[in-house]
């Protein structure tokens, strides 16, 4: 599935920037809440041009150009400057999660150790200097001198590198994806071609900025259409989710979304009565990805708002991966959420799955038998394989300090194909996801997908689970299939546990053929990458090892 054989060459994205900067210098680029409820900062595109250069001297002024550069920013203006001043000063920037807490502290660690020469510029230099060794340069944000911008170098070239983007984590360690300035502005206009961005565009956004989803869809997205970002904090929505919805009222975002434990979390944490003093009729591409989407919990989050005047048009289910840059597919503004029947595989029924729509412009998705390789017919599933100008051009080897090609490609007839390692099938009316092959359980002879097995059980509980997460386990004498879903501290007061653990195997059973065992964990106990998504793997070593804080666990 392809949209065009070839496209125009996208401006690329400093050079936009600096042109809304040029022709539009007092509009408003970026607006940032701290608490996600007041404007706590502001900056026009003048003001980022200005600030990105600065910091762009100091680094040049540092012998940072060409070299890995660590951003251990906390969100805000400070960290849309510095990514613009490193991308000026050909240096390629590294954002990471920050302050370092949680499943962001290990991730931190893990890119500190693999670039170990690499220079760090920080708004907490304590911080990064209790992780670093002695000889790490870091550079601290707040103290960085003004330098003469006037003798900067060319804009680099499309071919230079210019971000590492590591990679969620959520099957294996985080990979360092190497994306160059033409990577970035391909996916940028392939975006701009598809949500029809421009000047007048309002994104607001909560994703965090070391993620691809944050970083070019949230921050970069509206920039290079010359519109305003109004940005919070994730922890600002996770502590108080109708904090985003708010902003979207009183900045008439029309552009929004996050992976869709962002839409449960605002169906669970949103009262209905506050619905109505709510106004969400700016919003009209409410996007859903980075995870596996869940239809009830779109139409759930639509049926919850629609007091407040919130388009069900406006759900655009999208799929996109890091060595992509962002997108790969996406359906269309005002087409809403729509559901095809896919089977997984031949010997098994279809049932209905979310579509994610078609590729933009210039992009390539076919689907591949992940063993030999072969192209498979409209409508067969296998493994979902992406090629266009904004797949990345290589992964950063640690051990040389190089970047090497990407592990997983496919050639196709002089074409570079990325093996995503995800199971998905194009339809007539689109892509549909089903799970990551990695994911896969094989169980009484049987191919069974963790995706599938978790949204049958959350079907059947209702609102009852926050979050599950299924795999295989190995007992002395057979495999077994576990299931692990945490519940709200509320919801569990007079719960019986036992008679939803008899729900779930009853829902699974027949949708799946497996009775799972069942454990219940307190919200946030599973294993999570710093997006926000859940690691089976992870989940199944911690329960092997007796890591995790089971509340019950209850024999299929």
């Amino acid at each position: 599935m392809t949209r065009a054989v070839s496209v125009p060459a996208a401006p690329l994205l400093l050079d936009a920037v600096a042109t809304h900067a040029r022709e539009r210098p007092d509009a408003v680029a970026i607006r940032f809440l701290e608490r996600g409820e007041d404007v706590t900062s502001e900056a026009t595109y003048a003001d980022l041009v200005t600030q990105a250069e600065a910091v762009a001297s100091v680094l040049l002024d540092r012998g940072c150009a060409g070299r890995p550069v660590i951003l251990a920013l906390r969100p805000g203006i400070g960290f849309v400057a510095t990514l613009l001043g490193c991308l000026r000063a050909g240096v390629i920037a590294v954002p990471v999660p920050f302050p370092p807490a949680g499943e962001g502290r290990q991730r931190l660690v893990t890119v500190l150790n693999e670039l170990r020469g690499a220079a760090a510029v920080t708004d907490d230099a304590a911080a990064i200097g209790a992780l670093s060794d002695e000889s790490r340069l870091i550079l601290s944000l707040t103290a960085m001198p003004r330098r003469n911008t006037t003798d900067l170098p060319a804009m680099p070239a499309a071919d230079a590198p210019a971000v590492i983007q590591y990679s969620s984590g959520s099957t294996r360690a985080p990979r360092g994806i190497v994306l160059s300035h033409g990577n970035i502005a391909s996916n940028l206009a392939m975006v701009r071609e598809v949500f029809g961005t421009d000047t007048g565009t309002v994104g607001v956004n909560w994703l965090p900025p070391h993620h691809d989803m944050g970083l070019f869809g949230a921050i970069l997205q509206p920039l290079y259409a010359g519109g305003l970002g109004v940005l919070m904090p994730p922890f600002a929505f996770i502590q108080k989710p109708v904090r985003w919805l708010r902003a979207i009222d009183r900045h008439r975002g029309d552009i929004g979304g996050g992976p869709n434990f962002g839409y449960e979390l605002c169906v669970r944490r949103v009262r209905p009565q506050d619905a109505p003093g709510l106004d969400l009729s700016s919003w009209t591409i409410a996007f859903c990805g980075a995870e596996p989407i869940r239809a009830a919990s779109l139409q759930g989050f639509a049926d919850h708002f629609a007091p407040a005047r919130f388009d069900p048009r406006a759900i655009l289910p999208c799929y996109g991966l890091a060595e992509a840059t962002l997108l790969a597919t996406s359906a269309r503004p005002g087409t809403g959420l729509r559901q095809v029947p896919v089977a997984s595989r031949p010997t098994h029924g279809p049932r209905p799955r979310v579509s994610c729509g078609e590729p933009p412009m210039g992009c390539h998705v076919s689907i591949h038998d992940p063993e030999t390789g072969v192209a498979l017919p409209l409508g067969a599933a296998g493994e979902i394989c992406v090629a266009g100008p904004h797949v990345a051009v290589g992964e950063w080897c640690a051990e040389t300090g190089r970047i090497t090609a990407l592990s997983a490609a496919l050639p196709d007839n002089g074409r570079r194909l990325l093996r995503t390692g995800d199971i998905g099938a194009l339809t007539a009316a689109g892509l549909v996801v089903i799970d990551r092959m990695k994911d896969i359980l094989f169980l009484h002879g049987r191919n069974l997908h963790a995706a599938d097995i978790e949204q049958a059980a959350i079907a059947a509980t209702g609102q009852a689970l926050m979050a599950v997460a299924a795999f295989a386990a190995g007992e002395p004498d057979q495999e077994i299939l576990v299931l692990l879903g945490e519940i709200a501290t509320a919801d569990r007061q007079g719960r019986d546990l036992a008679r939803l653990s008899r729900d779930i195997a009853a829902a699974v059973g027949q949708e799946c053929g497996v009775v799972p065992r069942t454990g219940f964990l307190p919200h946030g106990a599973l294993p999570r990458t710093t997006s926000g998504k859940i690691r089976r793997q992870a989940a199944r070593r911690a329960y092997a090892a007796g890591t995790l804080h089971l509340l019950a666990t209850v024999e299929a």
